[in-house]
């Protein structure tokens, strides 16, 4: 539909993506009223998940375009392409971010129609959110946006729910479906249906069963039955968009906990295992004391450098009785060797000559 350029502000320091419709598009019908749509559905939904619009208008030549924010990032296509499929705690996590945007817009009547991982943007390092998405060109606006050209079905063959094929029924359950779609593909590393033709995928989507995710994935049977549950044919059979939060987002928070702990559990043992053991001494009293000894934390952070390397226990030894001060002088003075000996605490008895 569009090209999209990245911009700079000519007075603020600001960049945006500039989306800019095809010329050859001008001669198809509502073609430029749908990229004044995608502006204004981005515009009017307030959610981190979806990007900003600054500006619309139309060019000299008629063709609309838009400026939105110019967020960095990656598709899902392409991770998908690089890792295949991902882990099970990733999958539900992004269920539930991608589910909480779907959530805002189906509220305001809205239908995105044709979610794929290619309309998804990850940004991992984004402060506001995690995804972002993209390509709100042939949504639905309710009752009155009807903007499908005639002999076209808006949306991606492997990715459309069954009433989307048909052209029946179309509302805030297909997204789920497609949902449940790219969820199945980034568990597996396969979409549930794939054919040679679109007749064939489209024929698929309407009277096949997915092959059931327990024996394709290792992913928890919690998941396994949610994404089961977006794919069913009929739409009252599929949880809401916001169900489909609430339910990802317990299955992620589960397991992270299992993951965290086991990683914490490998670090502590790991850490233990590369301890040497305490040495123990014999104290002048006859009991076995330990003798502290550096922790490789304290070596990395140099806690140990004012510390004495073994600290020895403090005990004074059995001298005689001294009289006076210049008795001791006479039989002898008890001083440190070094001034290491001295933070150690150490005490020797040492002659000094006449």
């Amino acid at each position: 539909m569009a090209t999209v350029y990245e911009a700079a502000h000519t007075v603020l320091p600001r960049r945006a993506a500039l989306k800019v419709m095809h010329g050859d598009l001008r001669r198809q019908p509502r073609m430029a009223t749908r990229i004044v749509q995608e502006a204004s559905i981005l515009d009017s939904v307030r959610h981190p998940g979806i990007v900003r619009v600054y500006d619309c208008n139309v060019l000299p030549d008629h063709r609309p375009w838009f400026a939105m924010e110019l967020v960095e990032g990656e598709t899902l296509a392409n991770r998908l392409h690089d890792v295949t499929a991902l882990p099970p705690v990733e999958v539900a996590t992004l269920l539930a971010d991608v589910a909480d945007v779907l959530a805002a817009v189906h509220k305001t009547g809205v239908v995105h129609r044709d979610l794929k991982p290619d309309n998804l943007l990850c940004t991992p390092t984004d402060v506001d959110y995690p995804i972002r998405v993209l390509d709100w060109g042939v949504a639905r606006l309710g009752p009155i946006g009807r903007l499908t050209i005639d002999g076209l079905t808006p949306g991606t063959p492997i990715y459309m729910s069954p009433e989307q094929a048909t052209g029946h029924n179309i509302g805030p359950l297909c997204d789920v479906y497609s949902l449940g779609v790219i969820a199945y593909e980034a568990l597996t590393g396969r979409p549930p249906f794939d054919g040679q033709t679109l007749a064939e995928v489209v024929y698929m989507h309407l009277t096949c069963e997915p092959a059931p995710l327990e024996g394709r994935c290792h992913a928890p049977i919690e998941l396994c039955n949610l994404v089961a549950a977006m794919l069913a044919k009929e739409p009252a059979e599929r949880p809401t968009a916001a169900e489909v939060r609430e339910a990802a987002r317990a299955i992620a928070q589960q397991l992270s906990q299992a993951y965290e702990e086991f990683e914490l559990n490998g670090v502590e043992i790991e850490i233990e295992a590369e301890l040497p053991p305490r040495p123990r001494v014999r104290s002048a009293y006859g009991s076995a004391r330990e003798v502290a000894s550096a922790r490789a934390s304290e070596l990395e952070f140099g806690v140990t450098e004012m510390l004495p390397v073994v600290r020895q226990p403090r005990w004074t030894p059995e001298i005689g009785r001294v009289p006076s001060m210049f008795a001791a002088e006479q039989r002898g003075t008890i001083a440190p060797r070094a001034p290491r000996d001295q933070v150690a605490g150490e005490i020797v008895l040492t002659s000094k000559a006449r």
